[in-house]
């Protein structure tokens, strides 16, 4: 019985032995490099290549946001106008709104509107109803609507396009309004920007000051630009103009291009 006891032993012994140098490789491999155990700390070991990476989260750390604003001044205008015809047929209306846009055009050409800057907006034909309580809908007639968008790069005659365009159209002209554009908005986007990431810096530096920590590197940033332009507006339900009264006037004044952004930076 002792002998069998010992023998016992020594292969047990002999056993565990193996099972922990076989336990050895899987333990190193297992171990990703990462010199943080738990797996949630900010930096990653590479032991192969004897390097440390710095690793930041996005979702902690300073968020900030920046807003920057320059001025310009318009240098185009967009008049938005067309004719509107009520007739008995469809082909009464369309002949009559054809007629008084055609004159509308003509006169936007003479006044030195390139044809490029003349688009059309919008075109329908609609019937019209009178509704009345407890009766049946009546056909007043057929609508014709045709409106253009005109661009004028010369906007000191802003006012006096609309009136002829107004005279030539008659009762039919509708203007819906006349809004005030800088046609190239990329110098003062690119001011903009360098303002906005000034302002979230300085934010970013005034949080860190106030909580006693220190600001570290930029993780991400992001941009949402907005342009934000005042619109003049005109508006006519009867368009027709006595030509002895005085003379249209539209003032552009300054425009505002504004982008923001929004910044994380590290802790450290």
């Amino acid at each position: 019985m002792a002998s069998f006891h010992t023998s016992h032993v020594r292969r047990t012994a002999l056993l565990l032995s193996v099972l922990l140098l076989a336990a050895v490789p899987f333990t190193a491999c297992s171990d990703s490099g990462n010199g943080d155990t738990d797996g949630d700390g900010p930096v990653a070991t590479d032991l192969r290549g004897g390097s440390s990476t710095i690793v930041y989260d996005t979702n902690s750390g300073i968020h900030a946001s920046g807003l920057g604003t320059v001025s310009g001044e318009p240098d185009i205008a967009v008049i938005s106008l067309g004719v509107e015809a009520l007739r008995d047929t469809v082909s009464e209306a369309r002949n009559d709104a054809a007629r008084a846009l055609a004159a509308i055009v003509e006169e936007l050409r003479s006044a030195g509107v390139a044809e490029d800057d003349i688009r059309t907006a919008r075109f329908s034909i609609d019937p019209r109803y009178e509704y009345v309580r407890d009766g049946q809908p009546q056909l007043l007639g057929f609508q014709v609507t045709n409106t253009l968008n005109v661009t004028l790069r010369n906007l000191d005659a802003t006012g006096d396009i609309v009136d002829r365009a107004v005279t030539a159209g008659g009762d039919l002209t509708r203007v819906q309004s006349v809004s005030f554009r800088i046609e190239d908005t990329t110098a003062l986007e690119e001011e903009a920007r360098v303002l906005a990431i000034k302002d979230a810096v300085a934010k970013a530096e005034l949080y860190a000051d106030q909580l006693e920590v220190v600001r570290g590197p930029l993780v991400s940033i992001s941009e949402g630009s907005f342009d934000t332009f005042p619109v003049a507006e005109a508006r006519f339900a009867m368009a027709a103009m006595d030509s002895a009264g005085p003379p249209t006037q539209f003032f552009g004044g300054e425009l505002e291009v504004s982008v923001r952004v929004q910044a994380v930076f590290a802790i450290e």
